[in-house]
């Protein structure tokens, strides 16, 4: 029987890499704002982990995953924001006759709050879910584009600011995901399930970062890391249902510019690659995202709001204290 191992960038609904505004980061849209791009991602490997085992196999050669996201983020207040992503995924597997899949995947909304400001420490929550878009086929794994799994979490943020523009941030959440209903009437994982309702185990998901954060320039690296509940393994040789354990510790680089010269047209990209895991695939992925603010407030001439991000505690309050040459100045 051919090898079928889990998609990694199924886990979860949404990324952490795609642009910096986003639902795992201490950074919020001013109020009336709005930040919207486009990104893309490329995601590839070719050996894996069968439990605790690495192996490879070479009648799958490399699994390519593609995404292209549409992404959005407004500001109710400037510490309180909505924020949506939908992608739409490609597959494809360079060797063997399975054939890739492709289509929309899962909608995801999200809300965020800033919570507390103490001194320099940002302390926020957010909430959220997914849900599939459309009746793709999530029991043809690795190819599938999706799970099928509505999802909803919670996640707790602390957001750290220190001299010279460093930043750190800390987060974590709590990921509980459907059941899956699936075109078979019987399915093993730790014993034999005579049913089409796959159980869906919970997911918890860490994460870290750590760099430069200005309005102009973002260099930071990151370290992500998901566990799954249960204790479900591939076995060998076998197919695994959309409810084994799927593990995985991820780091990587996060790089943005704002130009200038396009009215502060953000390009970012970043890199990651899976250092350790369990049932899951060791592979790299690549990113490239473009975004724009836009300012949608009624009066923009006046109280001083930034137009762009609120990256630092105390932004808002220096920010209207300033001129507007003054403002110009301060996101050089």
């Amino acid at each position: 029987m051919k090898f079928r191992l889990l998609l990694v960038s199924s886990i979860l609904a949404f990324s952490s890499s795609l642009f910096a505004q986003n639902m795992t980061d201490g950074i919020f849209m001013a109020k009336n704002n709005f930040c919207g791009g486009i990104g893309y991602t490329h995601d590839t490997w070719n050996k894996y982990w069968e439990g605790t085992l690495f192996r490879e196999n070479k009648n799958l050669g490399n699994v390519n995953t593609q995404t292209i996201t549409a992404m959005g983020n407004y500001g109710i207040s400037d510490r309180f924001n909505v924020l949506f992503m939908l992608p739409y995924v490609k597959t494809e597997a360079t060797k063997g006759t399975l054939k890739g899949m492709s289509g929309v995947q899962d909608l995801t909304l999200a809300l965020k709050y800033r919570l507390a400001q103490i001194k320099n420490l940002s302390v926020i929550g957010s909430v959220g879910g997914s849900l599939p878009t459309n009746n793709y086929v999530a029991d043809f794994l690795p190819l599938a584009i999706g799970m099928q799994s509505k999802t909803v979490f919670a996640r707790g943020i602390l957001y750290y600011t220190l001299p010279h523009e460093l930043a750190l941030t800390a987060q974590g959440a709590y990921i509980h995901r459907s059941n899956v209903r699936v075109d078979r009437e019987m399915y093993f994982s730790d014993q034999a399930y005579f049913t089409n309702e796959m159980m869906m185990p919970d997911v918890v998901n860490l994460g870290a970062k750590f760099g430069h954060y200005s309005y102009r320039w973002q260099l930071e690296a990151t370290y992500e890391q998901n566990i799954v509940n249960g204790d479900i393994d591939i076995r060998r040789n076998d197919m695994p249902g959309l409810c084994a354990k799927m593990d995985l510790t991820r780091i990587g680089l996060v790089a943005a510019y704002r130009i200038p010269q396009l009215k502060d047209l953000q390009i970012m990209g970043t890199i990651g690659q899976v250092v350790a895991g369990r049932n899951v695939g060791k592979s790299t992925t690549f990113s490239i995202s473009i975004l724009q603010y836009i300012d949608l407030r009624k009066n923009k001439g006046g109280g001083g709001i930034p137009t762009g991000p609120i990256c630092r505690p105390g932004d808002v309050n220096h920010m209207s204290n300033m001129s507007t040459d003054e403002h110009k100045d301060g996101h050089k």
